[in-house]
């Protein structure tokens, strides 16, 4: 499905009662992740990303306790930006989030990696020893697209 309709369907599926108080929640935390990545750090904001705000509380997901660390140090002038950027915002706390970084940017940023020639090795004994299945496909797919 391309984005076009996937669009057109999000705001056809925004308009349904029973959906706007979800899609809102959406488009509000958008907005403070975009506002975020206005304040923070461009090397911080890369692996850090803001929850849903509640009762003026703002929580900003880390990607390791280092940047958790890094963004305590620095919460007191991201809170008065945020102040000053309009956001009812009263306080910050800062989590960190468990493979955070591994499950947001291997499908955004997929890169080609590389099988060592061990790893080849190994893979064409294995698909030479294997019937004919779907898996013996798989194998020899996997090795000539390397």
């Amino acid at each position: 499905m391309t984005t076009r309709k996937v669009s057109a369907y999000f705001r056809i599926l925004g308009k349904e009662p029973e959906h706007q108080d979800l899609f809102l929640k959406v488009d509000k935390l958008n907005e403070i992740q975009q506002s975020l990545l206005t304040i923070i750090p461009p090397r911080l904001a890369e692996h850090c990303a803001a929850g849903y705000p509640n009762d003026g509380k703002l929580t900003i997901f880390a990607s390791n306790g280092s940047i958790a660390a890094k963004l305590k140090q620095i919460s007191p002038s991201l809170l008065q930006k945020m102040q000053n950027l309009g956001w009812e915002v009263t306080s910050i706390q800062i989590a960190t989030q468990a493979h955070y970084q591994a499950s947001n940017t291997d499908h955004f940023n997929p890169k080609k990696r590389n099988l060592a020639q061990s790893g080849i090795a190994s893979l064409t004994q294995l698909a030479a020893s294997l019937p004919a299945s779907a898996l013996k496909t798989a194998i020899e797919s996997l090795l000539k697209n390397r």
